[in-house]
């Protein structure tokens, strides 16, 4: 059955008030989205320094073709003052240019949309329309570049509930699996109001590369599904260079397709062919690095002081920490991990190998210097585990007797209704961005708006 017709068919079969919820989801979500649209002009949608690297790869190679950043930085609208004057002050790379920490993958998958821009500004210019320069950083820029990560997002959604359909087997329990833990995470900050950090990007290319290598673990035949996986593999390397480690999802599959009895030949022309799917991203991203910093490859992060504590991660704070503790911000997350964990052990595979990913991020990202990630809603680092937490909540709907379906549904609403309360304080700046913030402090923080206070 064509997937556009189910979709289609799942949603017209959904009872009453599940489809008033997905109304009511939908409105939420595009409501969202459109909130920054009315801040054009107050400032850039591309604001703040994570943006600023990751876009700085584009603008300068469309702009000047050079990768050296240090005029990009002088004239973009991205930073406040103080912050370019610290940025422009670090030192320079063997190559005289200004460090870029950042992978170019955002780069990479938003070519697209300032190509479209580029052509709308300059088709204005020739018509009169406008005077508006090709310089990369005005409102139509912003707005191409916004609404095209943001149907990114959706595809990357869709590639997710295709992903958990073929775990729970019934498609309205992995829309409901997807919608759920999507609406109740970080992500759905970052799917709407922040979609200049690579956090949505992110999650698309974990998304096409699950929904890859399970293409090639039904159909060991298919050559496409490794040249998929390899290309979204290094997609989601160059977005977010932690996210190697979800490579594990395809050589699993490699792996097992070996031990059931793939010959020698089909096993070396399957690892070729992922190989040829994430070649051409690497070598770009080996020479940006060449070009910056004069090196092939380089950890920018450690270049640039950051440091993992491998020894001590704070394995506990990163979780439970109201300092942008991942279950802390958002509890209901616990449920899709253990519906994971049960799903491991009746699906293995694919789903086992996104477990030991999962873990190894966990790890990765405790260790860090700023395990709290800074200015973050919630913990935004585990964008690439939510798949997989979708999977296991789609798993206990299926699963569960009806009184633990209808509990973990009423869970489910509870959570998501925080989640878009506390979302409305973060990006209103009525709680701390970059400071521990209780459960008590949230709720007397809506109390004060209510009362004018």
């Amino acid at each position: 059955m064509n997937w556009r017709r189910e979709l289609s068919e799942v949603v017209r079969a959904l009872p009453g008030w599940q489809k008033k919820l997905l109304l009511a989801l939908s409105v939420g979500v595009v409501a969202m989205f459109a909130v920054p649209f009315f801040q054009l002009g107050q400032f850039s949608l591309l604001r703040g320094s994570d943006s600023t690297g990751y876009y700085l790869w584009l603008r300068s190679a469309m702009v000047d073709g050079d990768w050296d950043f240090a005029n990009d930085l002088k004239v973009c609208n991205t930073l406040t003052e103080d912050f370019r004057a610290t940025l422009l002050s670090l030192p320079p790379t063997a190559t005289g240019r200004w460090p870029n920490k950042y992978g170019i993958g955002w780069a990479v998958l938003s070519t697209p949309f300032y190509l479209v821009a580029d052509g709308v500004v300059a088709a204005g210019r020739v018509v009169g329309l406008w005077n508006l320069e090709r310089d990369g950083y005005n409102v139509v820029y912003q707005i191409a570049i916004e609404c095209g990560h943001f149907l990114l997002g959706l595809a990357g959604l869709l590639l997710a509930w295709r992903c958990v359909r073929q775990w729970c087997g019934d498609p309205a329990a992995a829309l409901w699996g997807v919608l759920l833990i999507l609406a109740a995470s970080p992500q759905l900050y970052y799917l709407t109001l922040k979609l200049s950090l690579s956090h949505n990007a992110a999650f698309f290319a974990i998304a096409l590369l699950t929904w890859a290598s399970l293409a090639a673990e039904k159909n060991p035949a298919r050559g496409w599904p490794w040249l998929v996986a390899g290309a979204a593999w290094a997609l989601a390397v160059t977005l977010r260079f932690q996210l190697a480690i979800f490579g594990l999802i395809p050589a699993g599959v490699w792996l097992l397709r070996w031990r059931a009895g793939d010959r020698l030949r089909d096993a070396v022309r399957h690892g070729a062919l992922w190989l040829a799917g994430a070649l051409p991203l690497l070598a770009l991203q080996f020479y940006a690095w060449r070009v910056v910093y004069g090196r092939w490859l380089i950890f920018t992060y450690g270049a640039e002081g950051e440091q993992f504590n491998w020894a001590h991660p704070e394995l506990v704070n990163i979780l439970f920490s109201p300092f942008h503790g991942l279950f802390y911000w958002h509890p209901f997350l616990l449920v899709g991990a253990a519906g994971l964990g049960w799903l491991v052990l009746k699906a293995r595979g694919v789903a086992l190998a996104g477990l030991i990913a999962i873990l190894g991020t966990y790890y990765i990202n405790a260790a860090w210097w700023c395990w709290w990630f800074a200015g973050s809603f919630g913990s935004r680092a585990f964008e690439a585990a939510l798949l997989f937490w979708m999977g296991g909540l789609a798993f206990l709907l299926v699963r569960l007797p009806e009184l633990g379906r209808r509990l973990l549904w009423g869970a489910g609403i509870l959570a998501v209704t925080w989640n878009f309360y506390i979302m409305a304080l973060y990006y209103a700046g009525i709680i701390e961005r970059n400071a521990p913030v209780t459960w008590a402090t949230m709720l007397r923080a809506g109390f004060r708006v209510i009362g004018g206070h």
